[in-house]
């Protein structure tokens, strides 16, 4: 990261701000209306604003968190654990999971990315680690609200809304 100070201000370069909002309670998760197949897609959230609703975005999210985490060679067996673990969750449910399974291009590049996923680790850690948090998250009013600290949008939208019926898991960098 590059510092500098001027005029009496300390500055840094900025970055992108995520926050995953996960419902604190079960308020509007249907288990009769599960769909029949969730997609785990490779996505690319970095510092553009958006919020991230639907399933598919969602289940995207969680799933590049946990490719860019836990890739390497070293943590490979935790992202195949966490992997089989969605799947034995879901399934108890009726629901197949459909994972990406290439992570490169043609060209030998990575397909998709966290900006700074090192940033999610808890947020990845408390989802799989509590199947009732990993339901809220996919099928309740959860979100992912992706941002940066360039522009007004990201901080605007968190403070003109209540968050206090979610579990928010903020990350910054």
């Amino acid at each position: 990261m590059k510092r500098q100070i001027r005029n009496n201000c300390f500055e840094t370069n900025s970055s992108s701000t995520h926050a995953i909002c996960i419902a604190k309670k079960n308020s509007n998760i249907d288990k009769n209306n599960f769909p029949s197949i969730v997609e785990f897609k490779h996505g690319e959230f970095g510092w553009e604003f958006k919020v991230y609703e639907n399933i598919l975005n969602k289940a995207s999210y969680l799933y590049q968190a946990i490719c860019d985490l836990y890739s390497c060679q070293k943590n490979n067996k935790n992202k195949q654990k966490y992997i089989n673990q969605i799947y034995n969750i879901l399934g108890k449910y009726g629901i197949d999971c459909n994972f990406d399974t290439k992570d490169y291009d043609e060209d030998g590049f990575d397909i998709g990315y966290i900006d700074h996923a090192f940033g999610t680790k808890i947020f990845v850690e408390s989802v799989m680690h509590s199947e009732k948090q990993l339901l809220r998250y996919l099928f309740g009013e959860s979100k992912v609200i992706t941002g940066n600290d360039n522009d007004d949008e990201f901080s605007d939208y968190m403070e003109s809304h209540n968050f206090s019926k979610y579990d928010v898991y903020y990350k910054g960098n």
